[in-house]
């Protein structure tokens, strides 16, 4: 019997969520969140290290986590047209209005950065603040070259993203806004190494409004940020009429196939470059 090959469409999605929430999805328990992860307590360390931003004019909203006192890490799509517009939320729950304000002071976006590549996005970027960051936060270890990070490793995701990538009501929030974490799987890298992959089928997982939040990982004692969330991926099969393709999407949950971070260790030199510009 043969078997019919088909051709995929590859869809590469930026993270950020729209602060208005016109695009909405299916409602989940709290408890299984991020994707499939677990709301984040006070008591744990995760909810030190991580940050909500905010782009007013876009009113869009990312992760970001502390790397200094006065420096963030994140991706490069989620700082808008610059540090003018962007306001910075320390706390569990700040679009409940629980939360620390901080204004951003300057920011730097990878020269290389590539918005819907999917192979070389260079999506990374550093958010600076005119002041510290609050007293009970701390910044994250950053990797070198000798960090051992590798194909089937555990890390951490967190971020303040939705719980499902599929479409139901306009005024469904999904939980954003509240910072959630899960525990993922390298599946493997880019060939440049650039980049590791997430395989999210098993329903845990990243989605929009976790572009720029920390992959953790304890070693040695020391908690590091060994990546940064950029993109989820998916697929519309090639037997999908071109008719079809909007409702194939709209009744597809988005975070439910792979995504995509950027490996620090590899943009280590222009993060230790930018740091000392911007401070």
């Amino acid at each position: 019997m043969k078997t019919k090959l088909y051709v995929s469409s590859l869809i590469v999605l930026i993270l950020s969520a729209c602060g208005g929430y016109e695009a909405s999805y299916s409602p989940v328990p709290d408890d299984t969140a991020i994707v499939g992860g677990t709301v984040t307590a006070k008591d744990n360390i995760i909810s030190q290290y991580v940050v909500l931003i905010y782009d007013n004019p876009t009113k869009t909203y990312c992760t970001g986590a502390l790397i200094s006192k006065r420096l963030i890490l994140t991706a490069a799509h989620c700082v808008g047209k610059g540090a003018e517009g962007l306001t910075l939320a320390f706390g569990l729950n700040p679009l409940a209005g629980q939360y620390v304000m901080k204004k951003a002071h300057k920011v730097a976006t990878h020269d290389k950065y590539k918005k819907l590549n999917s192979t070389e996005r260079n999506d990374i970027a550093l958010i600076s603040m005119k002041e510290d960051a609050p007293a009970f936060y701390r910044p994250l270890t950053l990797p070198d070259s000798k960090f051992p990070i590798s194909k089937d490793l555990i890390f951490t995701a967190a971020g303040y993203g939705r719980i499902s990538g599929k479409k139901t009501s306009a005024d469904d929030t999904q939980g954003s806004g509240k910072l959630r974490h899960v525990d993922l799987t390298i599946s493997h890298f880019s060939s440049d190494e650039t980049q590791f992959y997430i395989n999210q089928e098993d329903g845990k997982g990243i989605c929009n409004g976790d572009s720029g939040g920390p992959a953790l990982m304890r070693y040695s004692g020391k908690d590091y940020v060994v990546g940064v969330a950029s993109a989820i991926s998916w697929t519309v099969p090639g037997e999908v009429k071109a008719s079809q393709k909007s409702q194939y999407i709209d009744n597809k949950d988005l975070c439910k196939d792979k995504s995509i971070y950027m490996n620090v260790i590899k943009y280590r030199q222009w993060i230790d470059d930018n740091s000392k510009k911007l401070l």
